[in-house]
């Protein structure tokens, strides 16, 4: 069923901390006339949603509240939905598989719209807010200019094949900005130009970026003369690890000179079921700051169809609450991994295999930092500890390294590191 048309619009978002966190994205078209189609996603992380159990399946249930004003038309935006999500199992694979945003479509004029968006778990009774500000565009003047490109859900699909570019009319539906590794990515654009100055010999341009990382540069031409024209960017991402990126995508012309840049996205690659299989030795080798090295042997030494049950099995051992779906130690651990190899990564090595990032896996962001990029002074106010790094490097290892063995929070694993 087609949601209702609404009338105004956004797209930034300065989240809270809150108890539960949301996404919202706003992707900006342009609409009839002089106004801009706008489509709102909200999707909430569904590890921090309360399910209870139904007949076969389990359901969450959220009310989402939005209150948008521009403060030169004065046009007001109130909007308050209610959303059950389902899932087929409440376990890590069903919340991550799951996406099932809330979404909404509007016709909106052109401007600067302020406002406030609040998230409420209805049977946790807990809540997520922040403020948003956006400015709807005007998608009539100074061309050329591009849409939002837009993360595009194009159903199921045959592996390998190309969807179709969707109709002007169609509603569209925003696709997850995690990606299972390995699943190509669709960003829908329009280009639009001056009837006066239509396209010739242009070409839209997406590149990925990801700090220290270099990718080929995508390219899809523009038929000349058009000017108004919708693509579909395909972004393959089998050569991606995992981690956050970012897509930006430009309008060039024939002499390569950029015309135009869209608004970007972050999006993440997370693990699929393929990838777990064929990476199962990167995660065991991730686990060197919570086993011996006899264990570490031990794992790698196992035959590769068992490894993955092997992990499961160690993850179970040190589960910190074994009643919920979600491992938390391990979810943590891995967001760790993920912000040290963001952060931290150098020419010699990731960032998860540095000093800095062995300290942020194990002990988290420090209470607060001093010196510079090069030296570093981190205090640990809790731990009574300060650490002092040159570079990367840890140049007081032995007491955190005493410190560490003082306090193994994985001794349930039974290991001895």
């Amino acid at each position: 069923m087609r949601p209702p048309i609404a009338s105004l619009y956004s797209q930034d978002l300065d989240s809270f901390e809150n108890e539960v966190p949301f996404g919202f994205r706003m992707t900006f078209f342009k609409g009839p006339a002089d106004s801009t189609r706008c489509l709102l996603t909200i999707n909430v992380d569904n590890k921090n949603l309360l399910f209870y159990r139904g007949p076969n399946y389990f359901e969450a249930h959220y009310e989402a509240f939005l209150n948008m004003r521009d403060a030169k038309t004065r046009h007001i935006l109130k909007g308050v939905w209610d959303k059950r999500l389902r899932v087929p199992n409440y376990d890590e694979t069903s919340l991550e598989a799951t996406y099932d945003p809330l979404e909404w479509e509007a016709n909106a004029p052109a401007g600067k719209f302020d406002g406030f968006i609040e998230i409420k778990d209805i049977q946790a009774n807990t809540y997520g807010n922040g403020r948003v500000s956006v400015t709807v565009p005007d998608f009539s003047k100074n061309l050329p200019k591009l849409s939002t490109p837009m993360f595009y859900d194009p159903g199921k699909l045959v592996e390998g094949d190309t969807p179709p570019v969707p109709p002007q009319e169609d509603y569209l539906h925003q696709a997850a900005l995690k990606y299972p590794a390995g699943k190509p990515i669709f960003l829908l654009i329009e280009a639009y130009a001056d009837p006066a100055s239509p396209p010739k010999d242009w070409k839209l341009t997406a590149e990925v970026v990801k700090e220290l990382m270099l990718f080929p540069r995508i390219e899809v031409k523009l038929e000349d003369g058009i000017y108004r024209q919708r693509k579909l960017i395909e972004v393959p991402t089998k050569t991606m690890g995992l981690g956050t990126y970012e897509v930006e995508v430009s309008l060039r012309d024939a002499t390569n000179n950029s015309l135009a840049r869209a608004n970007t996205f972050k999006f993440r690659i997370i693990k699929s079921a393929d990838w777990i299989d064929a990476n199962v030795q990167d995660e065991i080798r991730y686990l060197k700051y919570l086993v011996s090295e006899r264990e570490m042997k031990r794992l790698l030494s196992i035959p590769e169809k068992e490894q993955a049950q092997a992990l499961k099995e160690f993850w179970q051992k040190i589960d910190p609450v074994p009643a919920t779906a979600l491992n938390e130690l391990r979810v943590q651990y891995f967001e760790r991994i993920d912000y040290a190899n963001k952060h931290f990564t150098t020419e010699q090595k990731e960032g998860w295999d540095t000093n800095m990032g062995e300290v942020y896996i194990l002990l988290g962001p420090p209470s607060e930092i001093y010196g510079s990029r090069l030296n570093q002074i981190w205090v640990y106010e809790r731990e009574n500890l300060v650490l002092y790094f040159f570079g990367h490097n840890l140049r007081n290892r032995d007491e955190f390294d005493e410190y560490i063995r003082n306090r193994r929070w994985w001794k349930d694993s039974g290991e001895t590191r």
